[in-house]
């Protein structure tokens, strides 16, 4: 089989890979094979393509379990967990929930004998007093801390590290409002969570708040920030420089804003269904949801339109200036299931006009790297590394639907155990 390994280096033809105690030991050319020890299976995947198991790097599984009865929250988000693997996702990044079903989910999952994605979680989010996501819903206060103090954010910041992979922050509002989180408030829980050895993500929505939140020492930006002037690319050049220069992860979440602009309109049901991320049968389902064609909260359809034809024309020159991207959906509003969501992203970045190793950079290794997970799940295909991989019919490199469409996926490897000998979806 040939190899795609995630990082710079070209694919490895006519490879062996060897996995031992779940992670990759050995990646070498077939011609020095050796004869498998003892009882170690050996699989033949010869004509086919490995690649590092996919990174869903923003969602939020565990708002959409709040829904459910408590007893059942962390047996949804475990099922979720499951589809995602089954569509070649073995590493699920949630930004922001409660607590205490995220905490439910991984001690779920710690005893359960089915195959599914692992997760990585933020607990509740920080912003403004009744700030996003929040607002004025008494409802959702468990999914977020609201403050207008520093010393209390630190505090809070240094705690809640302790129980979590990575710590998210929003910082979306008009300066000074108080539904805004303060930028002294940004820079306490930035340095809380660095003093514990947690990232930071940090949701904007101007370019001004991208540029307070990188400042304030932001380890990843989430979201394509809305443009001041839509028609110039310069304001993409300075964000690209800034965030080349610091090191700064960036996700755009493309198919956010592309939902959110299309909400209600048939043709982009039918426009899916072209494509490959939704069925007929689907439609019915998606239409019925609440939220189809009613206005989304804090984000109108018209700004959305504007961030998303923004992000699709300048995220190839933020490529080309050294921008780390990182692939994340955040929402299905219109998409069949999370799953789905994310591999339309990746559609949605080669579109964009990301060269194919760097839209399976975002998918993979960027999204492992962007919450500090190189060390022990790099989303590469590398010795040492955790032996999370997909293996397809069709070189990725050579089409991006290779990638995307599940009918090129023959099964996932999840820890160096493969889902087609466990009766797992294979197409």
């Amino acid at each position: 089989m040939t190899v795609i390994d995630g990082q710079a280096t070209a694919p490895i033809a006519d490879a062996e890979v060897v996995v031992t105690d779940g992670r990759f030991t050995a990646i070498r050319p077939a011609a020095d094979a050796r004869p498998a020890a003892g009882e170690d299976p050996v699989i033949d995947a010869r004509g086919g393509y490995l690649v590092p198991g996919l990174w869903e790097s923003h969602t939020h599984l565990s708002g959409h379990a709040y829904s459910k009865p408590e007893n059942k929250r962390a047996k949804y988000v475990s099922q979720l967990l499951t589809d995602f693997l089954d569509v070649g996702v073995t590493s699920v990044v949630n930004l922001g929930g409660p607590l205490d079903i995220e905490l439910a989910v991984r001690d779920y999952r710690s005893t359960a004998t089915d195959a599914a994605a692992r997760l990585f979680f933020a607990g509740p989010v920080f912003t403004g007093i009744e700030g996003w996501p929040v607002l004025s819903d008494p409802k959702r206060a468990s999914i977020a801390y609201q403050t207008d103090n520093a010393d209390v954010a630190y505090r809070q910041a240094l705690e809640l590290a302790d129980q979590v992979d990575f710590i998210k922050c929003i910082y979306d509002g008009e300066p000074s409002a108080p539904d805004k989180l303060p930028l002294d408030a940004l820079k306490a829980i930035v340095a809380a969570a660095h003093e514990k050895g947690k990232k930071v993500l940090v949701h904007v929505h101007e370019r001004t708040d991208l540029e307070e939140a990188v400042a304030s020492g932001a380890d990843g930006i989430e979201h394509a920030f809305r443009p001041q002037d839509p028609s110039s690319t310069a304001e993409a050049r300075d964000v690209a420089a800034l965030l080349a220069e610091t090191n700064t992860y960036y996700c755009p979440t493309l198919v956010t804003w592309e939902q959110i602009a299309n909400n209600g309109d048939a043709s982009y049901l039918r426009q899916l269904v072209d494509d490959g991320f939704a069925t007929h049968e689907d439609i019915p389902q998606i239409t019925s949801r609440p939220i189809y064609g009613r206005e989304f909260p804090r984000h109108s359809a018209r700004e959305s339109r504007v961030r998303f034809d923004y992000a699709m024309r300048t995220l190839a020159l933020m490529h080309d200036a050294g921008v780390k991207i990182s692939a994340g959906s955040d929402v299905a509003m219109l998409l069949p299931a999370p799953p789905v969501a994310l591999l339309r992203e990746l559609r949605l970045l080669a579109k964009a006009g990301l060269p194919m190793p760097a839209v399976l950079a975002a998918g993979t290794r960027h999204s492992a790297e962007k919450i500090g997970q190189q060390t022990t799940s790099p989303g590469t295909i590398t010795a040492g590394s955790v032996a999370d991989a997909l293996l397809l019919d069709a070189d990725p490199y050579a089409d991006i639907a290779h990638l995307v469409d599940r009918s090129h996926h023959i099964g996932t490897l999840r820890a160096g155990r493969p889902s087609w000998e466990e009766g797992h979806p294979t197409a």
